[in-house]
């Protein structure tokens, strides 16, 4: 069985990048942690097979798959080997808190069902059958950029001014 191409969600032409993704069958939650692989020197099909079961709010219209793909992409990148590293830590934190508030204050909340629900209401249905498959386009586009940045951010520096701050 051959893989679906996936086109990561980087550059220009995202949201055409993610309705390709979409219709080739790769779920929101896949589609964020699969645009960073490279980037976090990851195994492509390990990030697929980990974003698998995010995908429509865990099935059930819960935590919204961009954002759980979202904290997957952080906790790869500054997650610490070791529980004992506070540094590491509070930057893995902070990024993260960044990260959900940033999208919760873009979108009005986390929760898929909630992102969903103007989709449903409006009876909004694109090729395929799904609402997610139109809704979630602009999630996954947002996600990707709220990523960027944060990845961005100087990790080296960020736990030095942990260190000194615990000193």
């Amino acid at each position: 069985m051959v893989e679906p191409e996936f086109l990561p969600l980087r550059g220009e032409d995202r949201e055409a990048k993610a309705r390709a993704n979409k219709a080739a069958g790769y779920r929101c939650s896949q589609q964020i942690g699969c645009s960073f692989a490279e980037e976090l020197g990851e195994d492509m099909g390990r990030l697929i097979r980990l974003g698998m079961p995010f995908g429509s709010g865990m099935g059930r219209g819960q935590v919204c798959g961009c954002v759980v793909g979202g904290l997957q992409v952080l906790g790869l990148r500054f997650a610490p080997a070791s529980v004992a590293d506070k540094a590491a830590r509070k930057v893995l934190t902070r990024k993260q808190n960044a990260f959900l508030q940033a999208f919760e204050a873009r979108h009005g909340s986390i929760i898929c069902r909630e992102l969903t629900a103007h989709a449903r209401q409006g009876g909004a249905v694109e090729a395929g059958g799904s609402f997610f498959a139109g809704s979630c386009i602009g999630l996954m586009v947002s996600a990707s950029h709220l990523l960027e940045d944060l990845l961005a951010d100087d990790s080296t520096a960020d736990r030095e001014r942990e260190k000194e701050a615990d000193a």
